[in-house]
């Protein structure tokens, strides 16, 4: 799989295995902020499709000496358990539970969490690990624009997710003429997110998926298109 669709595997596996039917899945942007990737119930996405995890210190407190949080004061405002992922000294992934009772907030569940969480770990390392080695057959020569064959495999692994109530996404195309690729991806770089993808699609078509966006958002990244001069249209998905 590829480190996406491990992501969305993710949240559903460590549903089961936690036995808890509200898991989120964020992906750490920087040392503030984390994007929430998958969820697998409304209850999960209450804090948002952006979080400033260094401002709950309470639960960043435990994540960054990398211990389970437990939220045994149950304030509603946080998860009832979390969990980071490091990769050596870096935090990729903030892993949360909403629904599991009290009764279960114990030293022998934070073990479990702790072993899924590395397992995530792994299966997200390797995944990314072997897309590494494939980076000159993925990406259009001397860009960071997804040729054709792996935007349509991302594309597919979201709308999956989608239909799955495990994300949000749009996708938007933009008109443009091969040679000015490269120009135009610059350009959209300074509007859409560092968690947003630029590929080929259908004759050379450049297209912009955005995960974890709804309606409202796509037309907001629509919208500051426009007023850097590119028109962008919304592609049914």
């Amino acid at each position: 799989y590829a480190p996406e669709e491990v992501l969305f595997y993710a949240a559903k596996v460590l549903s089961k295995l936690m036995d808890s039917k509200s898991v989120a899945v964020y992906v750490v942007a920087n040392r503030d902020y984390a994007r929430l990737f998958s969820a697998t119930s409304p209850e999960a996405r209450e804090l948002g499709n952006s979080i400033k995890y260094s401002a709950m210190e309470e639960m960043f407190c435990e994540l960054k000496e990398r211990r389970v949080y437990v939220n045994r004061n149950m304030k509603k405002e946080l998860p009832l358990m979390a969990a980071a992922v490091y990769e050596q000294e870096q935090m990729r992934f903030i892993l949360m539970l909403w629904d599991i009772p009290w009764q279960r907030m114990t030293l022998a569940e934070a073990n479990r969490f702790t072993i899924v969480s590395a397992l995530i770990r792994d299966a997200a390392v390797r995944a990314e690990q072997y897309l590494a080695t494939l980076k000159s057959r993925r990406y259009v020569e001397e860009t960071d624009i997804l040729n054709e064959e792996a935007f349509e495999m991302l594309v597919k692994a979201f709308l999956d997710a989608k239909v799955q109530g495990l994300t949000e996404c749009g996708l938007l195309s933009v008109p443009v003429k091969k040679g000015d690729w490269e120009d135009v991806s610059g350009k959209l770089k300074q509007v859409v997110r560092q968690t947003d993808y630029l590929g080929v699609r259908e004759d050379g078509e450049l297209q912009v998926l955005l995960p974890n966006t709804n309606k409202e958002g796509v037309e907001i990244v629509k919208k500051r298109l426009r007023n850097m001069g590119i028109s962008a249209g919304e592609r049914v998905i």
